[in-house]
């Protein structure tokens, strides 16, 4: 599977590969360069820990790829002439060509509109790009902004999740259009 730049109104997503998981654990100012912006220095996000990113490396080496992350990068027209990573999240294909949806914003970002502008390319990538027929995601119910952000997205509740005490959404090619 090969991931591609998304661009959106204030973002620019920005694939997650080896070479860049690499640099995050090494915590290396390599990252900066190959992101083309500053990290700051409350990264990583919630949930985006030393353990994800090797799980991400040995999923981009798998035979067959499922993941299809990017970094989420607020755009330099905001700042003073450098953009910065905000957040990441993208796609893990299961075995019946559905998808699961993952995110995770720095705090100081959340509530400002990003993560659905985020997700909303994500969306459309993968339903124009790929053989995508439904796309799921789950949040916990008190996380009322992931939840919102799901919502404005175009996702419908559809019931309990995998984990105890999480929600599933499901949106699909056919809602989407």
């Amino acid at each position: 599977m090969t991931t591609q730049q998304l661009m959106s109104d204030r973002l620019r997503l920005v694939p997650v590969t080896v070479e860049t998981c690499i640099a995050e654990l090494e915590k290396s100012p390599k990252l900066s360069a190959l992101l083309d912006a500053d990290i700051p220095g409350c990264w990583p996000p919630p949930l985006v820990t030393e353990e994800t990113l090797h799980q991400f490396i040995s999923m981009l080496q798998a035979d067959e790829v499922r993941l299809c992350s990017w970094y989420w990068i607020q755009t330099s027209r905001i700042l003073n002439g450098r953009d910065i990573l905000i957040g990441g999240g993208g796609l893990f294909t299961n075995d019946d060509n559905s998808c699961e949806l993952g995110y995770s914003v720095l705090t100081d970002f959340q509530n400002q509109g990003y993560a659905t502008e985020a997700v909303k390319a994500i969306l459309t990538y993968a339903f124009s790009v790929r053989d995508v027929e439904q796309i799921y995601a789950h949040t916990y119910p008190y996380l009322v902004p992931s939840v919102r952000v799901l919502q404005k997205s175009g996702f419908l509740f559809n019931g309990p999740g995998k984990e105890e005490g999480t929600i599933q959404f499901l949106i699909s090619r056919k809602t989407a259009d």
